[in-house]
């Protein structure tokens, strides 16, 4: 994980200094040289966990300075008016791949790792390849001229970053819209860490998993079951849910999202009746598809353009961190009853909406709330320059 901080704030700043392409190139061939590596010493004719480690570590540096640039890429090639269905599909496409190479990976990653490493390092290569011919650079940075004016000329390269970062947590709109993101994905990320051991630990004998029905599950099986519907739901029912919602108000669309998404998840976190838990997570699923894609388009409208990688930095930064706090709730589970962190996750929930809804309260819709950010920043760019 600090590899791939330190890979997303390097890679942020770089980014804006010189553009996206070539910053994505070099970190696609770092990852493909690193999974090549990994194979040769996961092979059935050497092993060598030690050097995997440290291809790991460069892999997942390369990854998060990667990471930050694509977000800021999709930005940049897309309108405000346009977004929210890039994101429905980006959304759609992330979770499918997701669903593909979990089913891959858990067919390979015990016995075949040299196949399973050699695929990835197969894919980063076509990546690199297609982004290298298919993909125009589309951010052409600020110009010499531009740096002198602005001060920035004389200082030294860590200050800079330093100073970038600064600013961009400076930015109240930005910092509150990430805060509530970090909730979000720390709640979400309950499945696998605290939700799981619990139901693991809870129902350790296998339980009837639909009435009128013979088959039976038992804790380990409800967790892989409860992921495997929210990944199916997911892939099968975006487009249908997009469609349904398109014309319903969009700040509606977003809080009643996060309350259902919010509401499935508290209830997970402290039932262990299977069907009950089934029934949540699909309320959680849908929810969830009904906030992702107005949540990023907001985020995308906040960044300001000759910023928006080291914005995004931030932003991937705070969802490592959202992941590392649900860790947390793992180790304090050893000390505090279930319905003491049902009653955290709830107030997350309730923090994370109320801060949205703040953000979006005053505008017609989220997408609005981005678009007179921007005509706002546009505004006072025009009249410094006069």
């Amino acid at each position: 994980m600090a590899a791939n901080v330190c890979g997303s704030i390097l890679g942020g700043y770089i980014s804006d200094q010189i553009g996206r392409k070539r910053v994505i190139l070099l970190a696609e061939f770092i990852i493909f040289i690193g999974f090549i590596g990994a194979a040769s010493v996961n092979s059935p004719w050497h092993t060598s966990p030690y050097i995997t480690f440290s291809l790991f570590i460069f892999i997942q540096f390369s990854t998060g300075a990667a990471t930050p640039v694509y977000q800021a890429l999709i930005v940049d090639v897309s309108q405000p008016d346009n977004r929210k269905m890039i994101y429905t599909y980006a959304y759609w496409l992330r979770n499918m791949a997701a669903a593909i190479g979990s089913m891959i990976g858990a067919f390979l990653f015990h016995n075949y790792h040299f196949y399973l490493f050699i695929g990835v390092a197969l894919c980063t290569l076509i990546s690199l390849l297609i982004t290298f011919f298919y993909i125009q650079e589309t951010y052409i940075p600020i110009t010499e001229k531009a740096v002198m004016k602005n001060g920035l000329q004389g200082k030294k390269q860590p200050l800079q970053i330093l100073q970038t970062y600064k600013n961009v947590l400076a930015h109240k709109f930005f910092f509150t819209f990430t805060i509530a993101a970090l909730l979000i994905v720390s709640v979400e990320e309950q499945l696998t860490n605290y939700i799981g051991v619990r139901l693991v630990n809870k129902i350790n004998e296998p339980v009837q998993l639909l009435p009128l029905f013979s088959l039976q599950v038992d804790g380990m099986n409800l967790v892989g079951m409860l992921k495997t519907t929210n990944t199916l739901i997911v892939v099968f029912c975006t487009m249908l849910i997009a469609r349904i919602i398109k014309r319903w108000n969009e700040q509606f669309v977003l809080l009643t999202g996060l309350c259902l998404f919010f509401i499935g998840y508290t209830i997970i976190s402290y039932s262990t009746f299977p069907f009950l838990l089934m029934i949540a997570m699909v309320i959680a699923s849908i929810g969830e598809m009904m906030y992702a894609p107005i949540q990023q388009t907001m985020l995308a409208n906040t960044v300001p353009n000759h910023k928006r990688s080291s914005y995004m930095a931030i932003y991937t930064i705070a969802v490592f961190l959202g992941v590392s706090t649900a860790g947390v709730f793992l180790i304090i589970s050893s000390w505090l009853p279930p319905i003491v962190l049902t009653i955290m996750m709830a107030v997350m929930g309730l923090i994370s909406t109320g801060l949205l809804f703040r953000l979006t309260e005053r505008e017609k819709s989220p997408i609005e709330t981005g678009k007179s950010l921007i005509e706002a920043r546009s505004r006072r760019s025009k009249a410094k320059s006069r």
